[in-house]
């Protein structure tokens, strides 16, 4: 009688399945296994969503707002994780592998996550986490509140820790104004700072946009990024987002801080750079990349908080 076979589906975190058969006394039997998965980082990407209003609710018919910073966002982030250097730079990990989930954030009330927890590790995963971001509806959205994302960013990385084993835990930050709402931003940044996740941050000063923020690189150096290697990644321009994000993960992932510091201060000719900044020909060169630190906005990261603060945002 010919051996039974059967297929194991081992239950990985996140629905990630591998298939295993296991062979005992000629039969292949079925078993359910379940275990934490070890990676080299977590990523928690924030995606500010403040005037993505679908001018299609009626709710919203005051808003007369454009959505295309939003699908610009999507769309950047997509392209970075597609391309070959991002996929290079996660199997150049010590596992191989990294974990990323993505917010939505705007006011406390509109942030949601959007994408829970993928592994990716090839190609194929990084092919596939790419097409979901493009395709996962934007989330509607008025003020800016940092510090909710914070937050929320802080409790999914929390919840995840019974699953996902990282080595660095990550939250990235990404949009065009400073925090207007919700709670303290300074207080919020403290506390997930102190659980040990490093806060990077990708501001967006296109000054072609609606609510130019003319000092938001100083605001994110000063108020949003924080923890051991911490960077932040100034964007010039809403269509120069994808190849920001491609440099800012390229960097993220490596396990030391050389290739940051070379960024923040780079010598005139450095190979090792322009190989991890590859594919920023776009940016005419790699973007801007400078170190969290004090600043005029230190004392200043909640000035007139809330609704009514800081103008137009």
């Amino acid at each position: 009688m010919d051996a039974l076979h059967r297929t194991i589906f081992i239950d990985l975190p996140l629905g990630v399945e591998e298939i295993l058969n296991i062979e005992v006394a000629g039969h292949v039997e079925t078993a359910r296994l379940k275990f934490s998965l070890e990676i080299d980082v977590n990523i928690v990407l924030r995606a500010d969503m403040r005037g993505n209003i679908d001018l299609r609710d009626s709710r919203c018919r005051d808003f007369a707002i454009t959505a295309k910073p939003a699908v610009l966002q999507r769309e950047g982030t997509a392209e970075a994780f597609a391309s070959p250097e991002v996929v290079k730079a996660i199997q150049s990990g010590a596992l191989g592998r990294i974990a990323v989930s993505m917010i939505d954030f705007s006011s406390p009330e509109y942030d949601k996550v959007v994408l829970d927890w993928h592994i990716i590790r090839d190609k194929t995963s990084a092919t596939a986490f790419a097409e979901q971001v493009r395709n996962t509806p934007r989330t509607p959205g008025r003020r800016t509140s940092v510090s909710s994302a914070l937050e929320l960013g802080s409790l999914l990385i929390e919840s995840s820790e019974k699953d996902i084993v990282a080595t660095r835990k990550v939250i990235d930050v990404s949009g065009d104004g400073p925090n207007n709402d919700g709670n303290p931003m300074r207080e919020a940044h403290d506390r997930v700072i102190a659980q040990g996740i490093v806060v990077n941050g990708l501001p967006v000063m296109d000054d072609n946009a609606n609510g130019y923020f003319p000092n938001l690189d100083k605001y994110y150096s000063a108020c949003v990024a924080g923890g051991r290697g911490s960077f932040v990644i100034v964007v010039r321009a809403f269509k120069d987002f994808g190849a920001a994000m491609r440099h800012k993960l390229i960097l993220e992932i490596s396990q030391n801080e050389v290739p940051i510091k070379q960024a923040v201060n780079p010598p005139a000719e450095n190979g090792l750079l322009k190989k991890i900044a590859a594919g920023t020909e776009a940016l005419g060169g790699a973007p801007q990349v400078i170190r969290p630190g004090q600043n005029e906005f230190s004392d200043r990261c909640d000035i007139n908080g809330g609704f009514g603060g800081f103008g137009r945002f």
